[in-house]
């Protein structure tokens, strides 16, 4: 089941998990505006419309933090995915972007499990999948049984459309730390 809210929201989650403190730290660091963490993000800049810019950073326990720009596109081109090994905590600094997000058992994957990139690609689902938009402090838990999208432009009459590519930060965190 994923779970999405404000970072703020998130307290007792993290107090459940205290393997996890240098995540939620790392967090935190993402969204204060002084820090280096935030300023490395807000800096990520891609040179074309369609490039995709990130960084990759250990954080230690086998957590790894993919900072990361993009543009938004369509709900067509919507890239399903999973995973095994890891569950994505996803966190939107700047910008905003919108997810779908839906229970691996209403999904048909595309490819056997890939272990290497620890990704399961699938088909558009038949069963709409839930849709949610993520701003500035939105944090996402994406556990194995969460397919899940993101990256996806606003659709229909929005007066919260974003005016920029999300700017966030994608931590894989290992399935054993939770």
């Amino acid at each position: 089941m994923a779970i999405i809210g404000h970072l703020e929201q998130f307290g007792e989650f993290f107090a459940r998990h205290p393997a996890l403190a240098e995540v939620r730290e790392y967090l935190v660091q993402a969204l204060t505006i002084d820090s280096v963490v935030h300023q490395r993000i807000i800096a990520l800049q891609s040179s074309a419309e369609s490039e995709r810019v990130e960084m990759s950073y250990d954080l230690g326990s086998g957590v790894r933090a993919i900072e990361q720009t993009y543009p938004l596109k369509p709900r067509a081109q919507a890239f399903y995915e999973s995973h095994r090994a890891f569950v994505d905590f996803q966190l939107c600094v700047a910008g905003a972007e919108c997810f779908e997000v839906g229970h691996i058992a209403d999904f048909t994957p595309l490819a056997p499990y890939d272990e290497s990139r620890d990704l399961i690609i699938y088909r558009a689902p038949t069963i709409p999948p839930h849709r949610l938009s993520f701003h500035s402090g939105i944090l996402g838990v994406f556990f194995p049984q969460d397919v899940h999208a993101g990256g996806l432009e606003y659709e229909g009459d929005c007066e919260h459309a974003p005016l920029f590519a999300p700017k966030k930060v994608v931590l894989k965190v290992p399935v054993g730390l939770l």
